[in-house]
């Protein structure tokens, strides 16, 4: 049971003994106040009063049992005497006689301490509002006539009205809620046993006024009402029991699979009885784990589920010990103890399903709704009923056959959980399970794990569509699992990434240099993916228990590092790890820290080169290039931690420093210059780029057509469309665009058409051929003719010697950089003498 089924629980038990409270408080006043000085209202007075109280005790130790959907109640003929102590007796004696015998009724009863309480409390209040009332009105009526009549039966309605609305509150008090047809039913019930005993009294008193030796015939047809009463509410509770099992097997019949069948005999077993949970435990004919289905508490359902083998058989055990329903109350036996606490039972029926041969289930239900101890031995027996039905009507071979059937899902589910969908392969989580049993102190031999990442491949979903790449991913899974050894396990971890368990009795790392030299010779020859033959690299890792640690994450870890170490060395390739490349990755996890914290920090230096216009010598722009100058690592290339910046996504925060630090700057001291800054792929896809770009202007007042943003044709490969309408937002603000590192990549001239570009940069790798290689040459040429033809500036980058400004002169091409005018320069230093030097030369 949930710790919030707890508190309610005790929520609601507490507020019906603060009902109780409130009830006898109100009792007791109107004794003291009104009831103790009253006298007998007509005579001759009943002097042996007690015997009203033997009556009381007699019709309420013998009442009559309700069922309601998830409560029980009980009424009975109290009326009659009490009537006769309103009319007879005085005050204080009717008070006592009605108390007293219901009070010895309800202690022999042995209820529940708060269903005792409120009972009592029931009976002082509407004992002491019936007394008030009938002495009220008979002080307007001299004699015994029509107005005292109807003052009792007025009181009596009145009294029963109230006993109800009290048990309704215990109910709403204790369940939540009473719905309109319950209470309907409840007040429609007592108005006739109400009528019925206080009509019954008053003839019996004017009987006692006028021929009081006569009395005793009334018994005759009192006790007649009484049993045909209670043979009425028996055969009633009769036909409800047998359109309950009849509703069962209906159920079970109709249903067209176990567990829908199940789900109905639960459903029916919980209203016939008023439980609170239901549960069914079937026993597989294979030896298979016990499975169970249950409804409740509350909305709680479960179908089908795996219980511990030592609990179902302490059940079955149990239900066992006995031919009819077994049942269970607080302490439990040792053996269930633990299951039925977990559970939340306080009190259940137990019953066996027992099949043609063997025992094939249990069935239980618990905790009984409303104010009740526990299930009666009538229950129990219905119950054992209800069970025996039940094991005819699942038809145990279709149920047997049905729960093999569900072991065979789980065997594939279990299956599909430890599986890749696409390959078939083990996933990780299988993969990882393996490596951890290969490690384990008692297994033989030495473990190595090869970690193979497929090369370029998001290349081949961006270019062929994911279809192609994953019949790729089979084609891949088909070619390993030929390359390995029977005992090898293939995995494939996620995307594009597999690896395989090596197992060998010695020598474990030599064997796994070998397959790994089969797997790149096997993917010399291209793979079939759906129409197309693709040619594939792979890039392997290879860790073993020899040079890594004994845990399979760190085992695992190892070889993925390994992996980068071979993509980084060329692809096509593999590597074997060493600690020395763990040292690596801790130094590439701090660097990664330490540069997250230099961005909060504005810790990074941004200088800046000038971009000269090679006609008149005159600087017309900078380019901002950021530094870092750790102060324990000293000068820390770009080359290294703007690749780790990208990876991690630090980029976007690094690219929105030097973008504002280098308007701020080039605005502040020198607004005629334009300001070049390079955006990364990640930045041109972040979706606050616009709205970064805007504030940056905003804030450092630069004119929007003295920022030049630099993109490469890389960038724009990835997604064209949605890179064009990012760039058309950007020219929108009144930045001006730049195409970075034309030539060096997937170099379309539709670039120079339908982007919205303003100038665009020729890569220093053309720049440096230029005075050597015709073909360098040539294609500078026809890259400033072309531009010139759109109506683009062209700056050359990486411009070193004179021979190679003169040319770009001589080509008409219209600015450049290069260490020839400048370095990277500060903050502070001269931007705008650096070309005039050389350009004069």
């Amino acid at each position: 049971m949930g710790i919030h089924t707890i508190r309610r629980k005790l929520g609601s038990i507490e507020s019906v003994w603060w009902l109780n409270a409130v009830i006898g408080a109100s009792s007791l006043a109107l004794y003291v106040l009104c009831i103790r000085s009253l006298g007998p209202i007509q005579g001759p007075e009943i002097t042996w009063w007690w015997t009203l109280g033997v009556m009381v005790f007699v019709t309420e130790r013998w009442p009559v049992e309700l069922e309601f959907r998830r409560s029980n109640h009980s009424f009975s003929l109290t009326d009659i005497p009490v009537t006769l102590a309103l009319l007879f007796a005085t005050g204080t004696h009717a008070f006592v006689a009605v108390m007293g015998g219901a009070l010895v009724a309800l202690l022999l009863r042995r209820l529940p301490p708060i269903k005792f309480a409120l009972n009592l409390a029931q009976f002082g209040l509407v004992t002491a509002v019936l007394i008030v009332g009938v002495h009220l009105a008979a002080s307007f009526d001299p004699g015994f006539g029509w107005v005292t009549w109807s003052a009792v039966l007025a009181a009596s309605l009145v009294g029963g009205m109230l006993t109800t609305a009290q048990i309704i509150a215990a109910i709403a008090l204790t369940e939540g809620h009473v719905s309109r047809a319950r209470v309907r039913e409840m007040f429609g019930l007592d108005l006739v046993v109400t009528l019925t005993g206080a009509t019954m009294a008053l003839v019996c008193g004017i009987l006692w006024i006028e021929r009081p030796a006569a009395t005793p015939l009334l018994l005759i047809p009192i006790v007649i009402a009484a049993l045909g009463y209670r043979a009425y509410v028996q055969e009633r509770q009769g036909r409800e029991k047998v359109t309950t099992l009849f509703e069962v097997n209906r159920t079970l019949s109709e249903s067209p699979e176990v567990a829908v069948a199940l789900d109905g005999l639960l459903e029916r077993a919980l209203e016939a009885f008023h439980a609170e949970q239901a549960e069914v435990i079937l026993f597989a004919a294979d030896g298979g784990p016990p499975l169970r289905t249950s409804l409740g508490p509350g909305v709680a359902r479960e179908s089908m589920a795996t219980v511990e083998e030592a609990a179902a058989t302490a059940l079955r055990t149990c239900a066992a010990s006995s031919e009819a329903a077994v049942a269970l109350a607080e302490p439990f036996p040792a053996t269930l103890d633990p299951y039925l606490g977990d559970r939340g039972v306080r009190h259940a029926m137990l019953g066996l399903l027992r099949g043609k041969d063997r025992v094939i289930g249990t069935i239980m239900l618990a905790n009984r709704f409303g104010l009740s101890r526990g299930f009666t031995d009538g229950d129990r027996a219905l119950f054992a009923t209800l069970a025996a039905n039940a094991s005819a009507a699942l038809q145990f071979d279709h149920l047997e056959q049905a729960v093999s059937e569900l072991h065979d899902l789980q065997d594939e589910l279990q299956h599909q959980a430890h599986h890749d969908p696409l390959t078939g392969l083990a996933n990780r989580s299988l993969f990882s399970q393996q490596v951890r049993e290969a490690l384990e102190p008692g297994s033989a031999g030495e473990v190595a794990v090869i970690f193979l990442d497929l090369d370029d491949f998001k290349a081949v979903n961006d270019t062929l569509g994911p279809a192609v790449g994953d019949e790729l991913l089979r084609g891949v899974a088909t070619r390993l699992m030929r390359s390995v050894r029977n005992d090898d396990v293939v995995a494939r971890l996620g995307g594009d990434e597999f690896a395989v368990l090596v197992c060998r009795p010695s020598d474990v790392e030599a064997g796994a240099v070998g397959l790994a030299e089969r797997v790149l010779q096997s993917f010399l020859l291209p793979v079939t993916a759906g129409e197309e033959l693709l040619n594939v690299g792979l890039s392997i890792g290879i860790a073993t228990s020899q040079h890594s640690r004994t845990y399979a994450e760190e085992l695992l870890r190892d070889a993925d590092v390994a992996m980068y170490a071979a993509k980084e060395g060329g692809k096509r390739r593999f590597a074997v790890f060493t600690p020395a490349m763990r040292d690596s990755i801790v130094r590439r996890h701090g660097l990664k820290a330490e540069l997250e914290h230099a961005i909060k920090q504005r810790e990074l230096v941004v200088q800046y080169q000038p971009i000269v216009d090679l006609a008149s010598g005159q600087t017309v722009s900078v380019e901002a290039l950021v530094r870092w100058n750790h102060p324990g690592r000293g000068r820390i290339p770009p080359l290294e931690f703007i690749p780790l910046a990208e990876e991690t996504g630090l980029i976007v925060p690094l690219g929105r420093y030097v973008m504002e630090e280098a308007c701020a700057r080039v605005s502040g001291r020198h607004p005629e210059l334009q300001v070049q800054v390079n955006l990364s792929a990640i930045e041109l896809e972040h979706p606050d780029l616009i709205e970064s770009v805007a504030g940056v202007i905003a804030r450092t007042g630069i004119a929007p057509d003295r920022v030049v943003l630099e993109v490469t044709e890389t960038l724009l490969v990835k997604d064209a469309v949605r890179g064009v309408e990012t760039l058309q937002q950007l020219r929108d603000l009144g930045v001006q665009l730049a195409l970075d590192d034309f030539g060096t990549g997937y170099s379309s001239l539709s670039y120079l058409r339908n982007l919205p570009l303003d100038s665009l940069k020729i890569a220093r790798e053309f720049v440096e051929g230029l005075a050597f290689s015709d073909h360098d040459a040539a294609f500078v040429r026809l890259i400033v003719g072309l531009a010139k033809t759109v109506g683009l500036k062209v700056v050359a980058e990486g411009i070193e010697t004179r021979e190679q400004l003169d040319m770009l002169r001589e080509i008409g091409c219209d600015l450049g950089q290069g260490y020839y005018f400048a370095k990277p320069m500060d903050a502070d230093a001269d931007w705008l003498a650096a070309g005039i030097g050389p350009a004069l030369v």
